[in-house]
């Protein structure tokens, strides 16, 4: 959680980099393992909105990959399984192999 923490001050602090979207969809993994689905989602959303924003493609396999398991709470299942192919396609993309 060090991590994902320095990300986000430093984010807030500095500006959104394209490294942001990491820290980000990790916080809301891990409010969505501590029991809060919906706040985790809303940061896995936010970090989906980001990934547009700071054009950053590099990590959208990750960012994508992990938004996926909390997005399977909350949305429905077939939307869930396309997303999880469209960031299988972007890590297979730029190199990135979960």
């Amino acid at each position: 959680p060090h991590v994902m923490q320095q990300i986000i001050y430093l984010s807030l602090d500095h500006g959104m980099s394209p490294v942001s979207p990491i820290g980000f969809v990790h916080l809301g993994s891990y409010m969505a393992k501590l029991g809060d689905i919906s706040g985790g989602y809303h940061y896995v959303k936010l970090a989906n909105s980001l990934l547009d924003k700071v054009g950053s493609r590099e990590s959208a396999g990750e960012v994508i990959f992990i938004g996926t398991h909390v997005r399977a709470y909350v949305e429905p299942l077939q939307a869930t399984l396309q997303y999880h192919d469209e960031g299988y396609a972007a890590a297979m993309a730029s190199g990135d192999i979960m």
